[in-house]
Formats: C-alpha cells, sequence, structure tokens
C-alpha cells in the first residue's frame, strides 16, 4: 500500500482544486463516499449495528457528515459527536454538516462532562468513525479532544480512521495525542 505524507497530499488536494478545478466539497464527498465503500469491504455486517461518529470542525469533520450521510442513506443507524460547536464549523465542511443535520443525529461534545454523559449512548456502537483530526495535525493534542480520543482508545468497539487516526502526525507517525 502506498502512503502520503501530510505534505504529499496537501499537494495533492491542491492540486486537484487548483489545476484541475475539482472544487474542494466534490473532494470531501468523494472522500466521504469513499470511507462508506470501505467500510462495507471491511465490515460487511455494518447493517446490523450503530455507528458512532467523532468529528472535529475542519475538513476531516466534513468528511464524517459525508460518511453519516452515505450510512444514513443505507438504512444504517448513525450518531455524531461533534467536538466542538456547531457555529465553529465553516466552509465545505459547514454545508455537509447542515446537509448531515437534515437527516441524522448530532451531539455537540463541549467539554468532559458531555464525554461523560454520552459514554452510555456511545457505548452501544457496533462501529468507531474517528473524523476528529487529520493531516493537519502539527501539535500536541490536549484537553477534550486527547480525553476523546483516549477514550475511543479504550473501547473494545473497531475504529475506522478518515485519513489518519486522530494524534498521530501524518509525517512522522509520532503520536502527539
Amino acid at each position: 500500500m502506498k502512503v502520503a505524507t501530510a505534505s504529499q497530499m496537501q499537494n495533492l488536494d491542491r492540486r486537484a482544486i487548483n489545476d484541475f478545478g475539482i472544487p474542494g466539497i466534490v473532494l470531501m464527498e468523494n472522500a466521504g463516499r469513499g470511507t462508506v465503500d470501505a467500510i462495507y469491504r471491511h465490515f460487511p455486517d455494518i447493517g446490523s449495528k450503530k455507528v458512532i461518529i467523532f468529528a472535529g470542525r475542519g475538513n476531516n469533520g466534513g468528511d464524517c457528515f459525508v460518511i453519516g450521510r452515505h450510512l444514513i442513506n443505507r438504512g444504517i443507524e448513525v450518531n455524531v459527536f461533534l467536538l466542538t460547536n456547531k457555529e465553529k464549523v465553516s466552509g465545505d465542511a459547514r454545508i455537509n454538516l447542515e446537509l448531515y443535520q437534515k437527516m441524522g443525529s448530532l451531539y455537540e461534545l463541549k467539554s468532559e462532562e458531555d464525554l461523560f454523559n454520552f459514554k452510555n449512548l456511545i457505548s452501544q456502537g457496533g462501529l468507531i468513525v474517528d473524523a476528529i483530526l487529520g493531516t493537519g495535525l502539527k501539535s500536541e493534542v490536549s484537553g477534550l479532544y486527547r480525553e476523546v480520543i483516549h477514550y475511543i482508545n479504550t473501547l473494545p468497539i473497531p475504529v475506522v480512521a478518515v485519513d489518519i487516526p486522530s494524534g498521530i502526525d501524518a509525517n512522522t507517525g509520532k503520536v502527539l495525542g
């Protein structure tokens, strides 16, 4: 398998948008749909499971809203947990957030107390999608993001990461959270 570094992936995205005229929202839709296809390949019994999605406010989170829509369209129960106030989501991610909200359940996790309050609902999932942080991560993860990443890692539930597992530096592989 070929793996791109963060800078290589950012360059590919930039070229797709600037050189080939592919809008960022189309790239986001393709990434989300491709992730759903991969989920079905690796988890053929996914139709009988609830999917829990953790989203950050950036484009990785935007991918997750696309994933959520496509899973719902296939009849799967989805709960998205956004690790910020939804008003902080912008750009293409915001468009996909608004589309997702017309179809599925969205919960805002703004504190460790929120995480504690939702642990029962989260633990009912049969699959977790990690779309918290993507290839743009450059510094140590702290606070709520770190707590959620650690919590996900303790669960006996399979995890599918969008782009890269949250907390990993995409250039070095170093664990930052």
